[in-house]
């Protein structure tokens, strides 16, 4: 009778094949567990699909990079890129500064602009990519400013295997403002015992009979006649570079004469020549005392184009050209004569960009291959225009075979701490720069 109440054993088998099936083991007197969670048809413990479900950190697959970039001219930003996987990221960049991460203001993508007006001095920078609590911080990367050079004859030296140079600075009336004018003793500074300053004696860039305001005083004043107007700035400038010891240069603007003025009557020039134009620089240079016959100054007539004039009507305008190599040879031939047969000594230059003094002309030619002759070049070659000197010496043109550049005007961005304005144009120059050929 007992055995007849013992469970069949075949059917506590069967009983137990689902749990076989499932797990694949038994698990005798195991702990109850909650339903297991199903998946694409796998049966996963509720611990491990819950694991599945936890956000996983952003991978960064291209990290940002470092630069250099100018304080001023071109190249004054770069941008800063990061890519990450992942979707819905955020980001927010950052900087270094006293030891510590800092958020940047606005900076919440996966760009970011780094400008040198901002970042006057650089600095380093990161960006944090996130996803909800998770977040992954990028390599930090350096941008370098650069910075305009105090010493660029120096740094001529140093970079071309050049000896003697000298640095200065070239004025006119634009440094002569009621918001700010140039402080000479802060260029002599700058210039060291042997800098020059290169002084705008005349201008030819205004018609004749034309009011203007002079900006020095803020009067309006009227050109008349003659298409010249000195500049109003020269004598003082000249004044004090000199008691300041600093070497002088002396230029011209070249202007409106007869051989390019094509209105009726030549109402823009009044018949002015560009010997005319010489001799007025020789006259205004001789009189006020601040060309003797002691000295070699260089005399340069500086040769760019000019604004658009219109006449009072608005019916008719013509735009200054730059003068052309015979217009240069017939001024720069009558102020020799000048200057020669009154005792004093013609140290002459012309000024011109290196594309200008490279150009040629259509049959192959040196287009100002007749003034290199009769004048040395004084270029302008900016590079990057960053206050530093540029990487490569600039294009001469026909004064590769006479004596190249004399003095290299080679940013508009020179900076001089107290000088009292902003950029100005800095040259170096030979150390023959101020001796007559």
């Amino acid at each position: 009778m007992k055995n007849l109440t013992r469970r069949p054993r075949a059917l506590v088998v069967l009983a137990s094949l689902p749990l076989i099936l499932s797990f694949g083991f038994v698990a005798p007197s195991a702990p109850a567990q909650a339903a297991p969670t199903v998946r694409a048809g796998v049966v996963l413990p509720t611990h491990l699909a819950a694991a599945k479900t936890k956000t996983v950190r952003p991978r960064i697959t291209k990290q940002p990079k470092g630069a250099v970039i100018n304080r001023y001219g071109l190249n004054t930003s770069t941008k800063l890129r990061v890519t990450a996987t992942g979707k819905k990221l955020h980001y927010q960049w950052q900087y270094r500064s006293g030891g510590k991460w800092r958020a940047i203001t606005g900076a919440t993508k996966r760009t970011y602009t780094v400008k040198s007006s901002v970042w006057t001095n650089g600095g380093r920078f990161r960006v944090k990519v996130m996803k909800k609590k998770a977040r992954r911080s990028s390599h930090s990367v350096r941008v370098r400013v650069l910075s305009p050079t105090k010493t660029p004859a120096k740094d001529a030296q140093s970079k071309f295997g050049l000896t003697g140079l000298r640095q200065g600075v070239d004025l006119s009336s634009w440094q002569y403002l009621s918001t700010g004018q140039v402080q000479m003793a802060a260029v002599r500074s700058w210039a060291g015992s042997n800098g020059f300053t290169i002084l705008r004696n005349g201008t030819g860039t205004r018609p004749i009979n034309r009011d203007y305001v002079d900006v020095c005083s803020g009067k309006t004043r009227n050109v008349g006649a003659r298409p010249v107007v000195e500049d109003c700035a020269y004598a003082q400038f000249a004044d004090q570079a000199q008691s300041f010891g600093l070497s002088r240069g002396h230029y011209w603007f070249n202007g409106w004469i007869s051989s390019l003025d094509s209105s009726t009557g030549d109402k823009l020039s009044g018949d002015f020549t560009a010997a005319d134009s010489a001799d007025q620089f020789f006259t205004w240079l001789t009189t006020d005392g601040n060309y003797t016959k002691t000295n070699a100054e260089p005399l340069v007539l500086d040769i760019e184009a000019g604004g658009t004039w219109r006449d009072s009507t608005g019916t008719y305008s013509q735009k200054l050209r730059a003068w052309t190599p015979d217009e240069a040879s017939e001024f720069l031939t009558r102020l020799k004569t000048r200057l020669t047969s009154s005792g004093y000594k013609a140290n002459l230059y012309v000024y011109m960009s290196a594309n200008a003094a490279s150009q040629l002309t259509s049959a192959g030619n040196y287009r100002w291959r007749s003034v290199a002759p009769i004048a040395r070049l004084w270029v302008a070659s900016w590079g990057k225009d960053n206050g530093r000197i540029p990487d490569a010496q600039p294009k001469v043109g026909p004064w590769s075979t006479n004596g190249g550049w004399s003095i290299w005007q080679y940013t508009s961005n020179a900076r001089i701490p107290g000088s009292g304005v902003g950029g100005l144009d800095g040259d170096i120059a030979k150390s023959n720069a101020w001796t007559a050929k």
